[in-house]
């Protein structure tokens, strides 16, 4: 029996007093439904020490072979992503991966509430470190759009008109129902644990925030395991890009009209991904006003992976005044996106969402999902690191679409 089972099994040992114990605090404290477990970082650290997180590998075979090479693959070897034309590609067809086995949980002592925190990557990724921290602890999740504060994607003014539920609007359940017995009995006996973002993110990164770092840092590629899908010692990197697959499945009907919609855009060909966030990250971040460092950077691509001719481009943004400037910089590209046939001048912001209608709301989101599907999807991409939507991309992008198939244009550094 190796290291990591014998670890995991001596905090399977504990984890049911570790769970009472916390319970009992909740209970002196009169802590209510609603309340987060202050001290679940203590219980992070007591079930998570000398451990880490892996998911089911759908293509065991698959990910063996890359592991075999060298760890520090995706920057060194040239990536080789078969490529069929757009209507191929690996998010235009139906999943191949078997989804989560989300009621296969061992504990029920409590379960987790995964809140949908910020926009939709934010929050697709948040409930995504959380579903692995869950799958690690064998504990059932589910997904609350309510609790503790209602998610600004379905938040509506009036409050009846708020989108419910949402997330399952354009994906497949996350997470066991609220409605399930698992979960009816944890919130009737005050046993759910609600982390926040900030235990979060400590408990995947080690530190209060994270998901930046050198390309040649080698926790990048650190080996996880994670027993309950009867995972060992899998590259974290690879182990993330699969666990996605089966927890993120777009429903097929957004699916196939995304797929559809970039057909239309003639992306048969391999082509380069552009992504240009603005908005209301304008708000929180200096961001890069200039398109240039992405002029810049879209001609080292052409040069490495194009033979030096320049692909089709097709650019994501939810600034669609951006389509005009890059065409104006280089007026012989050929530059697609579904900003021609979009309205969003100004950039997205999440706080006027809530005077969105339903058709508004699904024509955004329509819109993204396709944006979306043509990132994971292109031989290289452009992004910038200040906007989740780099992050979630980064692991929708093939197994094989290494390091040498991205760049930030603001920084140097990568996803982990």
């Amino acid at each position: 029996m190796n290291s990591s089972v014998k670890n995991i099994q001596k905090r399977r040992a504990l984890l049911p007093l570790i769970a009472g114990w916390f319970l009992l605090v909740a209970w002196v404290k009169n802590v209510t439904q609603d309340t987060n477990f202050g001290q679940i970082s203590r219980l992070d650290e007591s079930l998570s020490a000398h451990s880490s997180f892996n998911a089911q590998a759908s293509d065991t075979e698959t990910i063996q072979r890359v592991l075999t090479d060298d760890e520090h693959h995706f920057v060194e070897e040239k990536s080789n992503v078969p490529w069929e034309g757009i209507e191929n590609a690996q998010w235009c067809q139906a999943p191949t991966e078997e989804p989560l086995p989300y009621y296969n949980c061992e504990w029920y002592s409590f379960v987790f509430r995964i809140p949908v925190n910020g926009g939709l990557t934010n929050a697709l990724h948040f409930i995504m470190k959380g579903a692995i921290w869950s799958f690690e602890e064998s504990v059932c999740f589910f997904v609350d759009e309510w609790h503790p504060t209602q998610s600004r994607l379905a938040a509506r003014e009036p409050v009846e008109n708020s989108i419910t539920p949402f997330l399952e609007r354009y994906f497949e359940p996350m997470g066991v129902s609220q409605d399930s017995t698992v979960v009816q009995n944890a919130l009737a006996s005050n046993s759910v644990i609600t982390p926040s973002y900030h235990q979060i993110q400590q408990h995947e990164f080690g530190k209060f925030s994270g998901g930046l770092t050198h390309y040649d840092n080698p926790v990048r590629h650190k080996k996880r395991s994670l027993e309950h899908l009867n995972i060992y010692d899998v590259d974290s990197i690879l182990m993330k890009k699969d666990f996605l697959r089966r927890f993120f499945r777009i429903l097929p009907h957004f699916r196939e009209l995304s797929c559809s919609r970039l057909s239309a855009h003639g992306l048969n060909d391999e082509y380069i991904a552009l992504s240009v966030r603005r908005g209301d990250k304008a708000l929180e971040y200096t961001i890069e006003e200039s398109l240039q460092p992405y002029i810049e950077k879209a001609e080292i691509a052409i040069n490495t992976h194009f033979d030096g001719m320049a692909p089709t481009f097709f650019v994501a943004s939810d600034d669609c005044s951006v389509m005009q400037e890059l065409r104006d910089l280089r007026p012989d590209w050929n530059i697609v996106g579904e900003c021609d046939n979009a309205t969003e001048d100004n950039g997205f912001v999440i706080t006027d969402m809530k005077m969105w209608t339903e058709e508004q709301t699904d024509r955004h989101y329509e819109k993204f999902i396709t944006e979306m599907i043509a990132m994971a999807s292109a031989k290289y991409w452009i992004g910038v690191s200040t906007t989740n939507v780099s992050f979630w991309i980064y692991f929708m992008r093939h197994a094989n679409a290494h390091d040498d198939t991205f760049a930030f244009v603001d920084v140097d550094q990568a996803v982990h």
